[in-house]
């Protein structure tokens, strides 16, 4: 909107500059009339009179009036025009720092969820853990617990392979990661999980 106006008013000037041209020309032309007058008569034409060529300035002058307002009013209307697409720019700007201001705030958030549901997690394993051990004391005091492992070196392989196992996941994992990122919010909490697993528990 504002070129389109820019470009009429451009129009507009080189109308006025015309105009003005043409009445340079004529008050020169009113100058030497008489002569032309008296040249023209001994020829037979018809001379162009005083009164004809002042209706001629007069008209042109009214357009130039005309043209100088219309002008004007383009002039103002342009300025107008900036003065709202600074306005909206502020406006745009001031919106784009208050997303960028909530957005910085849900990131915090789901990081704080992110962590807490993690710790969370870790709670419900550890407790799970701690659950199965109190049932295995609780067989072993009713006599009633029969083992899985009865030697040292059972106990030791079953141990490995669920080390194993439980690595074997941490690798899936961390493979899915480098292969998929756009995968890794999604796998962000069982990676940290499968992590924290993987620490060989404390006594």
């Amino acid at each position: 909107e504002i070129h389109r106006m820019q470009v009429r008013y451009n129009q507009l000037i080189r109308n006025q500059e015309q105009l003005i041209q043409e009445m340079e020309k004529a008050v020169g032309r009113r100058e030497t009339i008489s002569t032309r007058g008296d040249a023209m008569v001994k020829q037979g034409k018809k001379a162009e009179t005083k009164g004809t060529l002042k209706k001629k300035v007069a008209e042109l002058r009214k357009k130039v009036k005309s043209l100088t307002v219309e002008a004007s009013g383009c002039d103002t209307e342009i300025k107008k025009l900036r003065e709202h697409q600074s306005a909206l720019a502020q406006t745009l700007e001031d919106k784009n720092v208050s997303c960028k201001e909530k957005q910085q705030l849900v990131d915090d958030l789901s990081a704080q969820h992110e962590k807490i549901m993690l710790e969370k997690d870790k709670v419900t394993q550890d407790l799970l853990s701690k659950q199965k051990k109190v049932k295995y004391l609780d067989q072993v005091k009713s006599n009633t617990y029969k083992m899985m492992c009865k030697t040292e070196d059972s106990i030791e392989k079953v141990r490995n392979r669920e080390t194993e196992r439980l690595q074997a996941l941490v690798n899936i994992v961390d493979h899915m990661n480098r292969e998929y990122p756009h995968l890794k919010p999604a796998l962000h909490r069982a990676t940290l999980l499968l992590n924290w697993r993987a620490v060989p528990e404390q006594m």
